[in-house]
C-alpha cells in the first residue's frame, strides 16, 4: 500500500510540474487568467529586445509574433466563445464559396488552418481555415479567374501566391491584381501579358517571386525584372512587420 501511495505521489509530482499552458502563452511568458492587456503587454515589451531592428533575429521576432497572433485568437476564443464561433463560421462560409467558384474555372487552393488551436478548441479549429494559394493552369478563362479573386478578396486576406501559367489573360486584368498588396507570389508564364502588365508591381510591395517565363516580354526585360523583385523582396519585405506600439491591436 505504501509503495502505491509513494508512486501515486510521484506522479502527481510530476503531472504538477508538467507546463500545460499554451506554447503561445510560454513565449509571451504569461500565466492564467489570460487577458487582452497582458497579451499586449507582453508582446510589446519582449518585441523591444528581439526585434530586427533593435538587434534581434528575424526568427525570434517571427516565433513572438507569431505567438502574439495565436494568443489573442485563444483570448479572444475563450472571452466569449459563442461570438468567436459567430465571427469565424462566416469568415469559413465566405472562404468555403470562393474556393467553390475557383473550383467551377477549373483552378486548384490551397488551405491551412491553426493546427496550435486544436488543443483549445477542438473540432472549431476547421473555423479557421484559410486559403493561402490558388492555381490555374492552361485556362481559357483568365480574366474571369481575376474577377472572382477581386469579387472574393474579403475572404481570401491570406492569400499569398497566385499562379496562372498558360492562362489566357488580359494585361488590363493582371494590373487589377494590384489589389491584393500583401500578395508574396505571382506566375503568369506562358500568358500572353506584354510590359504593359508590369505596372501591376507597383501595387505588389510584398512580392518576393515573379514568373514571367514564356511570355511576350523580352528575356532581358524578364531577367531584370525578376532579379529587381528578388532583390527588392529581400531588402524590403518585412514578413515580421513593424515594431509594435504599447497601444497596438
Amino acid at each position: 500500500m505504501a509503495g502505491q501511495f509513494q508512486r501515486r505521489l510521484q506522479d502527481g509530482i510530476a503531472n504538477l510540474q508538467v507546463d500545460r499552458r499554451p506554447e503561445c502563452m510560454i513565449t509571451l511568458g504569461l500565466s492564467p487568467p489570460y487577458v487582452l492587456e497582458d497579451v499586449k503587454a507582453a508582446y510589446y515589451q519582449k518585441a523591444q529586445t528581439c526585434h530586427p531592428d533593435h538587434g534581434g533575429s528575424a526568427q525570434d521576432f517571427h516565433r513572438l509574433h507569431d505567438a502574439f497572433e495565436q494568443a489573442q485568437e485563444l483570448v479572444d476564443y475563450q472571452g466569449d466563445r459563442r461570438r468567436w464561433i459567430a465571427g469565424k463560421l462566416h469568415d469559413y462560409l465566405s472562404m468555403r464559396q470562393a474556393i467553390q467558384r475557383f473550383k467551377q474555372l477549373g483552378a486548384s487552393t490551397t488551405v491551412v488552418s491553426a493546427e496550435w488551436l486544436k488543443n483549445s478548441v477542438g473540432e472549431f479549429a476547421q473555423l479557421t481555415e484559410a486559403v493561402v494559394s490558388v492555381r490555374l493552369v492552361d485556362a481559357p478563362t483568365g480574366d474571369d479567374f481575376i474577377q472572382v479573386l477581386l469579387e472574393e478578396l474579403p475572404a481570401l486576406k491570406n492569400l499569398i501566391k497566385i499562379e496562372m501559367p498558360g492562362c489566357c489573360v488580359s494585361d488590363n486584368a493582371v494590373l487589377r491584381l494590384g489589389a491584393y498588396t500583401w500578395l508574396r507570389h505571382l506566375d503568369l508564364s506562358r500568358t500572353p501579358i506584354t510590359s504593359s502588365a508590369l505596372s501591376v508591381l507597383d501595387d505588389l510591395p510584398n512580392l518576393q517571386s515573379l514568373n514571367l517565363d514564356g511570355t511576350q516580354i523580352g528575356w532581358w526585360t524578364r531577367r531584370r525584372i525578376e532579379k529587381q523583385v528578388r532583390r527588392r523582396g529581400c531588402e524590403t519585405y518585412q514578413p515580421f512587420g513593424k515594431l509594435p506600439t504599447a497601444n497596438q491591436r
